[in-house]
């Protein structure tokens, strides 16, 4: 069984990755460091900002790209979901997209103020991880929800 390698992606030398610690107070506990997202056939997830840079990963494999590249990568994907939402009146907007390359599958997850980027063996069920992000999402999202109220409760 191969050990799951859980850390924050950093492609600058100069900027000190964070620890895990830092990212589960950024994204919370609820969905980032949810371990049971990324089960068997799941290699990657990572979490892409606003800017098209990677704030978040965790993985069995990493990207086999080098660093600008994956860079790259993670801008494109930005640069889709921000070209593909030019069309929401007339279309709705978009939920999720799905590219099939020669040994896996990327899907880029969009209605979440990050794009999630999980990608898996061509075998795995897609529409199934995609419920398993969603719905961690929601829990997310709720949790937050449910922890400012308390807060303000308190005040």
């Amino acid at each position: 069984m191969r050990q799951k390698i859980y850390f924050t992606y950093s492609y600058r030398k100069q900027v000190l990755p964070e620890t895990m610690l830092e990212v589960t107070k950024k994204f919370g506990e609820g969905f980032f460091c949810d371990k049971s997202i990324l089960e068997h056939g799941i290699e990657f997830i990572g979490l892409i900002n606003k800017q098209g840079r990677m704030e978040g990963a965790i993985f069995n494999n990493d990207i086999n790209l080098t660093g600008e590249r994956k860079e790259m990568y993670m801008m494109e994907l930005r640069l889709q979901s921000s070209m593909q939402s030019d069309f929401d009146p007339e279309l709705g907007p978009v939920s999720y997209n799905v590219t099939e390359r020669e040994k896996s599958k990327f899907v880029s997850i969009i209605n979440f103020p990050y794009i999630v980027l999980a990608i898996m063996k061509k075998s795995k069920d897609h529409i199934a991880v995609i419920g398993k992000i969603k719905t961690a999402i929601r829990n997310f999202q709720n949790f937050n929800k449910e922890s400012n109220v308390q807060k303000s409760d308190q005040v």
